[in-house]
């Protein structure tokens, strides 16, 4: 069976990123003082990541409800695999 993944509101704090629901730690990114720009770029990427997926799921329930045969709905439709696997990726399916 699967976990779960920590739900959000997650943000980063210093050089944690944290779950603000409990106030938890979910992960230190480094011990330094100072992150790397890079450091801090991948921080906000894991912090946004409850956000990222939840938005996915919307827009993939979004792009599904407006399929068709038009060429107006086609590309929509062409982004639905990528979607899918954004989000199977993300829950590891």
């Amino acid at each position: 069976m699967q976990t779960p993944h920590t739900p959000g509101p997650w943000a980063v704090i210093g050089t944690e990123v944290r779950w603000l629901a409990d106030d938890e730690t979910v992960t230190t990114i480094t011990e330094l003082e100072d992150l790397t720009p890079r450091q801090a770029a991948n921080a906000r990427l894991i912090a946004a990541a409850p956000d990222l997926l939840d938005a996915l799921r919307a827009a993939r329930y979004m792009v599904w409800h407006m399929t068709g045969d038009d060429a107006i709905c086609a590309p929509w439709n062409a982004l639905l695999p990528h979607i899918d696997a954004a989000i199977a990726r993300a829950t590891g399916q």
